[in-house]
Formats: structure tokens, C-alpha cells, sequence
């Protein structure tokens, strides 16, 4: 990620400590939310724009909740998405196992226009 700044989204602990393992690189920013949609957050939004971007490429947990809820919010903001296929994760549910879940939110972000692309598609440019 040469050249690229990344930004890092929490929600904030209790007492908004962070944990152990929240070390910063120089070109990332760590900050909190409150709800699962990133852009809840409007220095998400204002952050962004600030660095010129037009879109957001979006990995983590929760896919069914937060990941999702920050499509939706990213699409908002009139940002373009791209979603890393294989680095956004969850739990298994009572009627659904992960893997599958996974794969059906993969399928609706497609369907909503986001792109979808691997991590080594990423990696490899």
C-alpha cells in the first residue's frame, strides 16, 4: 500500500482505552465509532474527503453487520466501494453457518454495485 493512508475503525472500548495492540503506522489514523456503519462517524467522511479519495476499500468484522452497515453508509457519502472479498469475516448464526454468510453478503454487494476483489487482487495491483 505504498503511498496509501489507511484508516483504522473501532468502536471505542470502555473508558475509550485502547487495547495493546492498536499501535499506529505513521500513515494510519486510528478512530472511534459508536454503530456498526463507520460513517456514523463523521470524521470518517470528512477525513476521507480531505484525502481526495473517491472511494474506500472496506475488510473486516462484522460482514452481516458492520461491514454491511458500512456500504450503505459509504454509498452515502457518494463514495465508490470496493470490498475485499476474503478479509471480511462473522460468526456463525442459528439457521446460517459463517462461510455461507459470507458468501451471500459477497453476492448483495455485487448486486449493489460495490466492487468486489481478492486480497491478492489487491496486493498484485
Amino acid at each position: 500500500m505504498t503511498g496509501r493512508k489507511a484508516i483504522r475503525w473501532r468502536r471505542a472500548p470502555p473508558a475509550g482505552r485502547y487495547g495493546r495492540n492498536s499501535a499506529r503506522r505513521p500513515t494510519s489514523r486510528h478512530s472511534a465509532k459508536a454503530s456498526a456503519n463507520a460513517f456514523s462517524n463523521p470524521d470518517l467522511a470528512e477525513w476521507v474527503a480531505g484525502q481526495g479519495a473517491k472511494g474506500v476499500v472496506l475488510l473486516g468484522a462484522q460482514t452481516d453487520f458492520c461491514v454491511a452497515a458500512t456500504v450503505k453508509g459509504a454509498f452515502a457519502e457518494g463514495l465508490g466501494v470496493t470490498v475485499v472479498s476474503d478479509a471480511h469475516s462473522t460468526l456463525d448464526s442459528d439457521k446460517e453457518r459463517a462461510p455461507d454468510i459470507i458468501a451471500r453478503h459477497n453476492e448483495a454487494f455485487e448486486g449493489q454495485g460495490v466492487r468486489m476483489a481478492t486480497t491478492a487482487e489487491l496486493v498484485e495491483g
